[in-house]
C-alpha cells in the first residue's frame, strides 16, 4: 500500500475540519470509504483505499450529479 494521506488531505478530501477527526470519520463512513484509527482515534488512509472505494462504487470517475454526498464532501480532491 500507498503513504497515508496527511491531516490536510484528509481534511481537504471530506470537507471537515484537519482537527475535527469526528466528522471525518462520519464522511468516509457515509462513502464507503475504508479507514483505519491511528492512535489518536483519527482516521488514516491512502489514495489507494480512496480510489478502491470509488471503482467498487461501479465508476472509475463518478456521476456526482447522481450521488448523494454529504454537505462539504470533495471527491474531486481525490484525484
Amino acid at each position: 500500500m500507498g503513504n497515508l494521506l496527511t491531516k490536510h488531505e484528509i481534511a481537504r478530501l471530506t470537507g471537515a475540519g484537519a482537527e475535527n477527526a469526528e466528522e471525518q470519520k462520519r464522511i468516509l463512513d457515509a462513502n464507503r470509504i475504508p479507514y483505519v484509527l491511528k492512535k489518536d482515534r483519527s482516521p488514516a488512509l491512502t489514495w489507494e483505499m480512496v480510489n478502491q472505494a470509488i471503482l467498487a462504487r461501479g465508476a472509475s470517475k463518478p456521476d456526482l450529479a447522481g450521488v448523494n454526498l454529504p454537505p462539504g464532501f470533495n471527491l474531486g480532491a481525490a484525484s
